[in-house]
Formats: C-alpha cells, sequence, structure tokens
C-alpha cells in the first residue's frame, strides 16, 4: 500500500489533488493500491507538508510554502522516479488529454519555443513528447479555428455488433451472428432515441449546426445490407444532413465490407471511412481472432478507392503479441503503399476485462516483450509518418488502470495529411463541443459555458466578442518564433467551464427495453 499525505483542505477540495497524486503513483507502480489522505498532525514550520508511506513505512516527508498542484505533483514524481529508478515520458501530466494543456500554454505564451519549455521544466516531458503534443495542438487549433464550436454539436451513433470479438477487445461489443433476431429491435429504439435530435435543435434559441456524424461500436459494417440501408434512412430521416461537414461510418473489419455496403454508405453521404487492419501480418490477426485476412485487407481499401471514399483511415496498434519491430515495420510500410488518408497508431493495452488479459495471467502475468519496444515504435512512428506527409492532430493517453499491463501510460495518435483530419475525434477528446449519442453505451457531453463566452476562437481574450469569420482575426507574431506564431497566435477557443456527461446503458437488451429512460437522461440536459 502506498499513503500519501497531504494537507487536509486539499485533499477534499473537489478530489483534483487526491485523484492527480494516485494516478502519478499508479504510474509508477500500477499493481499497488494507493491512497491520498489528510495529513492533520505536522510539527513541521510549514503548513503545506507531504509524507508518503510506502508499506507502512514513511519513506519520503517535505514542506512546501504553498501549495500549488503542479509543485506538489513534482516533489511526489521525483520521489517515486528516484525509489523505483524509472522515469515517465509525460512527466507529472497524468490526464488523458495532455493538448489541452500544450493548448493553454501557446494561448498564455503565444510562443511555441516558450510552451516548449514550460512542458520540459515545470511539467517534466520529454522534449520528444513535448513536440508531439504541441504539434497536436496546432493542428487541433488549425482544423478547428474558423468553427463556432458552442453553436455546433456532433453526433456519435453506436452500432455495437461485430463480425468476431477480438483477444484485446474490451468495449461492449456482441457478436453479430448471435444478435441476428434482435438488430430489428435494437435499430428501432434507436430511431426513436434519435428522434429527440430534432427536438434538440428546435429547442435552443438559435439554431444549432451540426458540425459531424460518427457511426462506430462495435464495428456498423458487421449489418447485413438490408440492415445498413435502414440504418442510414434513419440518420437520414432524424439528422439534417445539409448542414454536416464530416459523416464517417468506422467500416474497421475488413471482413465485414462488401461493395454493395459502401455503395450504400455513399448513397447517404458518407465522406469518410474507417479501414483497420491493426497489422498485416496474419499470424497476428489470427492471433488476436480476427477472422480476416491481409489481402482482405487491400480488398477492401481498394474497393473504397473504386466507390469514390476520398477520406480513408486504416488502424495500427504497436505492442501486438509476437510483434517485433520489423513486423511493426513491415505493416506501417504496406499500410503506407495503400495510400490511406490518415493512419491512426494506438498501444496495446491489455485490460483485466480482454481475453488476452486472462490468457496473460494464466502464465504468469509477466509483462511481454513487445511492451519494452512501445516507446521505440510510437516515437519511430511519428518521424516515419511525418516523413511521409503525415501530421499529427489528435492524440489521447491510456488511462492507468488497476490490473492491466504497465504500458497504459502510452497515448495513442492520429496521423493525417492536410484536409483529411477527423472532425469528430478533435471535438471528443478535447471536448470543444456538445456531442449527442445514440445507441447502446453511447456518452453524450454537453458544454457548458461562461455567461458570455462564446466557444469559438476569440482575438478579444476575456470580452468574449466572437469573430465570425478567420479574416478578422489579427496574429501577434513574437520574434524568436515567428513562422509557429503565425499558425496558432492567442486565438484558441474559450474552454468550457464544466461538461456534463450522460451514459447510456451499456447492454443491448437494456438499450431496448430502457430505451424510454436514455431519451429522458438528454432532455433532463438539453431542454
Amino acid at each position: 500500500m502506498i499513503t500519501i499525505e497531504i494537507k487536509g483542505d486539499a485533499v477534499h477540495n473537489g478530489g483534483e489533488f487526491a485523484y492527480d497524486l494516485k494516478t502519478l503513483a499508479n504510474s509508477f507502480y500500477p499493481d499497488r493500491d494507493c491512497e491520498v489522505v489528510p495529513l492533520d498532525e505536522w510539527m513541521g514550520r510549514s503548513d503545506y507538508p507531504i509524507r508518503i508511506t510506502y508499506n507502512d513505512k514513511v519513506e519520503f516527508e517535505t514542506e512546501l510554502s504553498p501549495y500549488d498542484k503542479e509543485s506538489v505533483k513534482r516533489e511526489v514524481y521525483r520521489f517515486f522516479s528516484k525509489r523505483s529508478h524509472s522515469v515517465l515520458p509525460w512527466g507529472i501530466l497524468t490526464g488523458i488529454r495532455p493538448a489541452k494543456i500544450a493548448t493553454k500554454l501557446l494561448r498564455e505564451t503565444n510562443s511555441r519555443q516558450e510552451s516548449f519549455e514550460v512542458l520540459m521544466d515545470d511539467y517534466l516531458v520529454y522534449p520528444e513528447k513535448a513536440e508531439l503534443v504541441l504539434d497536436v495542438a496546432v493542428n487541433e487549433h488549425h482544423v478547428t479555428k474558423d468553427l463556432d464550436l458552442r453553436n455546433g454539436y456532433s453526433v456519435y451513433v453506436g452500432i455495437p455488433f461485430c463480425p468476431s470479438i477480438c483477444q484485446y477487445c474490451t468495449f461492449s461489443s456482441y457478436p453479430v451472428d448471435r444478435y441476428t433476431d434482435r438488430i430489428g429491435d435494437y435499430l428501432g429504439a434507436l430511431e426513436k432515441e434519435m428522434g429527440f435530435n430534432k427536438r434538440f435543435v428546435n429547442s435552443q434559441r438559435s439554431k444549432r449546426k451540426l458540425h459531424s456524424i460518427y457511426v462506430g461500436g462495435g464495428t456498423p459494417t458487421s449489418l447485413d445490407e438490408k440492415n445498413l440501408q435502414r440504418l442510414m434512412e434513419i440518420i437520414r430521416k432524424t439528422l439534417p444532413m445539409d448542414e454536416v461537414i464530416e459523416f464517417t461510418v468506422e467500416a474497421g473489419r475488413p471482413d465485414s465490407i462488401t461493395r454493395e455496403k459502401l455503395e450504400i454508405l455513399k448513397e447517404f453521404g458518407v465522406n469518410r471511412v474507417s479501414i483497420n487492419p491493426q497489422s498485416m501480418l496474419q499470424d497476428t490477426l489470427q492471433r488476436l481472432g480476427r477472422t480476416h485476412t491481409v489481402e482482405q485487407v487491400r480488398e477492401a481499401f481498394r474497393l473504397a478507392r473504386e466507390v469514390g471514399f476520398e477520406n480513408i483511415n486504416m488502424d495500427l496498434i504497436v505492442g501486438l503479441p509476437e510483434e517485433d519491430e520489423v513486423d511493426f515495420y513491415n505493416t506501417l510500410n504496406q499500410v503506407y503503399d495503400l495510400g490511406p488518408d490518415s493512419i491512426t497508431v494506438h498501444t496495446l493495452v491489455i485490460k483485466r476485462a480482454s481475453r488476452l488479459r486472462r490468457e496473460q495471467m494464466e502464465t504468469g502475468g509477466f509483462i511481454r516483450p513487445e511492451e519494452t519496444l512501445i516507446p521505440v515504435l510510437q516515437k519511430g512512428s511519428y518521424d516515419y509518418l511525418k516523413q511521409h506527409g503525415y501530421e499529427p492532430y489528435y492524440m489521447y493517453r491510456q488511462k492507468n488502470t488497476l490490473g492491466a499491463t504497465r504500458n497504459t501510460n502510452q497515448e495513442n495518435v492520429a496521423y493525417a495529411r492536410l484536409g483529411k483530419e477527423c472532425l469528430y475525434n478533435i471535438f471528443m477528446m478535447e471536448e470543444l463541443e456538445d456531442i449527442i449519442a445514440y445507441g447502446a453505451a453511447g456518452s453524450s457531453k454537453h458544454m457548458v459555458y461562461a455567461e458570455g463566452e462564446s466557444g469559438r476562437s476569440d482575438a478579444a481574450g476575456d470580452t468574449g466578442i466572437p469573430l465570425t469569420a478567420s479574416a478578422n482575426m489579427t496574429y501577434e507574431p513574437v520574434e524568436e518564433d515567428e513562422y509557429e506564431t503565425a499558425r496558432f497566435g492567442r486565438h484558441f477557443p474559450h474552454e468550457s467551464i464544466r461538461m456534463e456527461r450522460i451514459e447510456n446503458v451499456k447492454s443491448v437488451e437494456d438499450y431496448i427495453s430502457r430505451i424510454d429512460e436514455m431519451i429522458e437522461r438528454k432532455e433532463k440536459i438539453w431542454h
């Protein structure tokens, strides 16, 4: 047991200190329980003590004057780093959205170089991670700077069925062949829930603009052609399609893709699809329980291009069982040769609920050799894709989970060619606008702004005066950083003051039987 003791009011003040310190400790010791408790008796000179106890033995005590979150985290980080003889590439950053910190620094400093130095010196972030997250922040801003985020929203539609369940999967997915008699009922419930959308739009004082639609799961294309057609008809019937900038469908599993399905998607206005090999090594696909071949990946991609899709993403995973560095770069080269418009590089995290984790525990639960390659392959992916014309535009870090493997501190990064970025991914991860999620396991997000703030890129500082066009933006170059400053200036969207989350139930059966409750949950927030 690890016990971190700090001043009582810091522990109880919204739980922020406690959560961050516990997360930091578990980043060094993921298999240890950790608690953060008030230190009420302290005989030192300062009112701001820190004490760390490891297995009932006091190993560290110090005083600060006064507390601030970063200084406390730095002290705790340095203790655990010294004790464990290890370092964390992301330093004291504990959240899954480091680009939020980078965006904040760019807004405050108006200098990429200064932001880079703060990330390294104050947050103890590795140089290569600081470069990555600043790239992401700048590219996110470039993609979203002209959008009215406060008056926009995006829609997620969840289809929780797959051809088969992958060994590493912990999502709420169901084998489609076992649910054939329930798909019709599921789509009926989905149509009823999505009927809320018209009421939502009509209830707003000013009409909200639907920026993006993302149909995910699961594998939406695991539906047969008839049900996929019905799904598209439901979306067209319930959503204002004439406004949509981006319409994505996860066609992830190549074995679920046919020409007819792609033609249905194209007919209904889908302009972005994802075809996800994960690996181009056949033995790996078999180990993962993915019932498709490498050749099917190539054929699915070829079909998508023939049907007319000009924005195709492909997902890869680093750290797959029994794959080495040569195997991963073989996959990366083959995928690049196909010519996708974006490539998303995920880190394999073997979570407790996955079949792969159960198999690992049965063989002793040891860290796999592939895990030691993950940092090297992440950096290699960054270098390779940048050199080949792809820019990182979206990322998130794996959440550190007790019972998972140690690579939970790694990140997933999406790279795209200019103009091929996924808007929905940015909106969802950086919490820039409302997300209304329909379907089982859907997680909606409602952004609440301070009065007078626009949620739009804004050159007027705290006055909240919105700029309606990028032509009105006046950049303020900084001499030592002129090129980068011209790309981002001071014009980042205001952050919401809080985010309200509305969860749908995960089970298909519960979703169907409790659909009225799912609608009521949304109506309480958006009324």
